[in-house]
C-alpha cells in the first residue's frame, strides 16, 4: 500500500477484481495462413479483429467471426480477409493506433510500414486496395525490432539493431521527432514501450542486460533499471509505476521506476521468456516462452494462475508473441509454427 507520503512500503498492491472475476482461458481459434514464422500480433481496439505479422514477409487481418469449423478439433479455423504486403524480408514488429485506423509494422528491411487499416467486412476475393499503404517511415538502417503506439499525441516509438530508438509522429512531414542511445551508450535496444502512467517517458530494454526509463521531451534517460542478463522484452504496466522484463534465462523481473530498484524476480518458465503482455485492467501478466507455453500470472501475489501449451517448437523456438485484446475477452498467441491462437 502507500506510506503517509505516498511513498511505496515495501511492495505494490494491484488493485482489482478478486479472484472472482478471474476466468479460464479455453483455445477457440486457429488463424492458418501465413508461411512462416508469426512474430508479433495486436488487437484491434474495439472489434474482435488482430493483424499478425510474419516471417513470410506479409502481415495479415482477421475477423474473428470470419470462421469455418476446423476439420479435427473442437476450434475454429479463420481465413484472413486482408494481407498487408510491402517490406522485403520478414516483419518482426506491429503496433496499432489507439482508434483502431492505422497499423504500422518493423521489418527487417529496416523499414516502419504505416498502413490504413482494411475495414473488418472488406471482403477476402476483392481486389488488392491500394490505399491500404499510407506511407513508409525511413530512418532505421537495420532491422526494426520494436514498436509501441500512445494515443495521447498520436506517437509512435520504434527500436532497431542500429543502436537508435526513435519516436515519431506519422502524420508530420518530418515524421521522425527525436532519436534517442544515438552512439549505442546502451547498447542494441531490443524492445520499448511508452509508460502507461506517463506517457512523456518511455522504458526500453537492451542487449547488455540495461533498460532505461527516457524522458521523451528531454532525452535524458532518468533511471537505469539494471540486471545482469539481457532482456528481450519490457512492457510497462498501464496504471503503476512499474516495468517488467523477460529474460533468456527464463526469468520476469519487476522494477520500481521511481527508485528502479528491481520489486522481485521470479523464474516463470522452462526455456527463455520472449513476450510479456499486462491485461488493460492492470491485473494479470501474460508470459510466452520456447517452452511452449503461455502463463497468465497474477500480477499482486506474482502467481500463476493458468498455463497453456500453445505451438509446437520449430528449430528450439515457439512462442514470438502474446497480446490481451484491449476491450473484449480475447487472448493471443503468435508461434514459430506459422500458426497465431487466439483463446477465449
Amino acid at each position: 500500500g502507500w506510506g503517509k507520503d505516498g511513498d511505496w512500503m515495501g511492495r505494490i498492491v494491484f488493485r482489482g477484481e478478486t479472484n472472482a472475476f478471474r476466468k479460464t482461458w479455453n483455445p477457440k481459434y486457429t488463424l492458418r495462413s501465413h508461411f512462416d514464422g508469426v512474430r508479433a500480433l495486436a488487437f484491434h481496439p474495439v472489434e474482435p479483429v488482430l493483424v499478425t505479422a510474419s516471417e513470410d514477409h506479409t502481415l495479415k487481418l482477421w475477423n474473428l467471426q470470419k470462421t469455418v469449423p476446423a476439420k479435427k478439433s473442437a476450434s475454429l479455423d479463420v481465413e484472413p480477409i486482408y494481407t498487408f504486403r510491402a517490406h522485403i524480408g520478414p516483419v518482426l514488429s506491429l503496433a496499432i493506433s489507439s482508434n483502431g485506423e492505422q497499423c504500422f509494422s518493423g521489418g527487417i528491411d529496416a523499414t516502419i510500414q504505416w498502413w490504413n487499416m482494411p475495414s473488418p467486412n472488406v471482403d477476402p476475393y476483392d481486389t488488392y486496395e491500394p490505399n491500404v499503404l499510407a506511407g513508409t517511415l525511413v530512418a532505421h538502417t537495420d532491422a526494426v525490432w520494436g514498436l509501441a503506439y500512445s494515443g495521447i499525441k498520436n506517437q509512435l516509438l520504434s527500436c532497431s539493431a542500429d543502436g537508435t530508438i526513435r519516436l515519431w509522429n506519422p502524420q508530420e512531414k518530418l515524421p521522425c521527432i527525436c532519436t534517442y542511445n544515438g552512439d549505442k551508450e546502451h547498447g542494441i535496444p531490443t524492445s520499448v514501450d511508452f509508460i502507461g502512467c506517463d506517457p512523456a517517458h518511455m522504458v526500453t530494454s537492451f542487449n547488455t542486460g540495461s533498460t532505461v526509463i527516457y524522458d521523451l521531451e528531454t532525452s535524458q534517460s532518468l533511471v537505469m533499471l539494471s540486471s545482469q542478463i539481457d532482456s528481450g522484452k519490457v512492457v510497462s504496466h498501464p496504471t503503476l509505476p512499474v516495468t517488467i522484463t523477460a529474460h533468456e534465462d527464463r526469468h520476469i523481473k519487476f522494477f520500481d521506476n521511481k527508485t528502479g530498484k528491481m520489486i522481485h524476480s521470479m523464474v516463470a518458465h522452462l526455456d527463455a521468456v520472449t513476450s510479456l503482455a499486462v491485461d488493460p485492467n492492470g491485473i494479470y501478466l501474460m508470459s510466452g516462452s520456447h517452452d511452449c507455453s503461455i502463463r497468465l500470472w497474477n500480477l499482486d501475489s506474482k502467481t500463476c494462475v493458468q498455463e497453456i501449451t500453445a505451438h509446437r517448437k520449430k528449430l528450439d523456438e515457439s512462442i514470438y508473441d502474446v497480446a490481451f485484446h484491449p476491450s473484449k475477452a480475447y487472448i493471443a498467441s503468435a508461434g514459430a509454427d506459422a500458426l497465431a491462437k487466439v483463446f477465449v
